[in-house]
C-alpha cells in the first residue's frame, strides 16, 4: 500500500511538472512552481518517516514494559553503547545498588534499571544513590520505562540525581535511532 502511495504521488508530480513546463510561457514561473510541488513531496516523506519513527519508539515502550529487569539492564546498555559511552557491566554477585557504569569523556554514571514496577518508589533511588561512591560515579541514574512515586521524585531532587521516565527514554530512543552510525552524545536528561 506504501509503495501505491508513493507511486500515485511520483504520477502526479510528474503530471504537474509537465503542465507547469506545457502550461507557461514564463520558465522562471514554471520552475519556481516545479520547486514549489518537489518541496511539498519531500514535506510530506518527513512526515510519514516520523510518524514511522515515532509508531516504532511507541511499540518499543510496551515491549520494554513488558520485559524483565535483567532484559531491560541488557536494553539500557545497548542503548548507551549505541550513544557512544562506555560500558562497565556489574556482575550480579557484586551488585551493590547499581546495574551498570556507564562512562564518556569525564561522566561516570552509575545506573540503575527498574522495568517490571508500574511507579519506582524510593528504594531504588536510594540504592543508586547509595553506590554512587562505592563506583566512582558523578552522577546516579535511574531509568524505567514506567514512572515514579512523588516520594522518589522528592528524593532524587533533593540529592541531584537524574530520573530517566517514559518520555525521558523516548528520547534516548530517539537520539540512538537517529544517529545509528555516528558517535553522539547522551541527551540532556533533567535532574529530578
Amino acid at each position: 500500500m506504501d509503495k501505491f502511495i508513493r507511486v500515485i504521488l511520483f504520477t502526479i508530480a510528474l503530471g504537474m511538472y509537465f503542465l507547469f513546463i506545457l502550461k507557461s510561457d514564463n520558465i522562471v514561473i514554471a520552475v519556481t512552481k516545479i520547486m514549489i510541488v518537489a518541496l511539498l513531496l519531500l514535506g510530506m516523506e518527513a512526515i510519514r518517516r516520523d510518524r514511522e519513527k515515532v509508531f516504532l519508539i511507541h511499540s518499543d515502550i510496551t515491549r520494554l514494559k513488558n520485559m524483565k529487569n535483567s532484559e531491560f539492564m541488557e536494553y539500557v546498555a545497548q542503548l548507551y553503547k549505541k550513544l557512544g559511552y562506555y560500558i562497565d557491566p556489574i556482575k550480579k554477585d557484586k551488585d551493590l545498588g547499581c546495574d551498570l557504569i556507564v562512562r564518556k569523556n569525564r561522566d561516570v554514571i552509575c545506573i540503575k534499571c527498574i522495568s517490571e514496577e508500574a511507579e519506582v518508589n524510593l528504594e531504588p533511588l536510594q540504592a543508586a544513590y547509595g553506590s554512587k561512591n562505592l563506583y566512582r560515579a558523578n552522577k546516579s541514574l535511574v531509568i524505567t520505562p514506567n514512572g515514579y512515586t512523588d516520594k522518589a521524585k522528592q528524593f532524587a531532587r533533593a540529592n541531584h540525581m537524574i530520573l530517566v521516565d517514559q518520555m525521558e527514554l523516548i528520547k534516548l530512543i530517539t537520539k540512538a535511532i537517529g544517529n545509528k552510525d555516528s558517535e553522539m552524545s547522551a541527551p540532556n536528561t533533567q535532574e529530578a
